[in-house]
């Protein structure tokens, strides 16, 4: 199955601890998925690999199988217009990748 979203970002923040998160809603994410949670804090290795439990496709919500090791930052809208163009709300990346090998 061709995957069409890729990344989203957080819509609101992600604390250390937390089992769950919200990203953007409408995406193809499925139960099993593996998603990169990328560092928002001076440190760049604070960034979490996840697996999804379920998701909302509705609000966005992501339930996920262990809890974040890190705080990871997020907000509703873009904060370009506070930093001079840079969206810095943290980037939720999808890991799982369908390969289809033809010999």
């Amino acid at each position: 199955m061709p995957r069409v979203n890729k990344w989203s970002r957080l819509n609101r923040p992600a604390n250390k601890g937390d089992s769950r998160f919200w990203v953007d809603p409408g995406l193809d994410w499925v139960a099993g998925d593996k998603l990169g949670v990328m560092a928002t804090s001076f440190e760049p290795s604070a960034g979490d690999s996840v697996t999804i439990v379920s998701y909302n496709n509705a609000t966005g919500e992501v339930r996920i199988t262990r809890p974040l090791d890190y705080y990871h930052f997020g907000r509703a809208q873009s904060t370009g217009d506070l930093y001079s163009g840079v969206d810095i709300r943290g980037e939720v990346m999808l890991l799982t990748r369908n390969v289809k090998i033809i010999g």
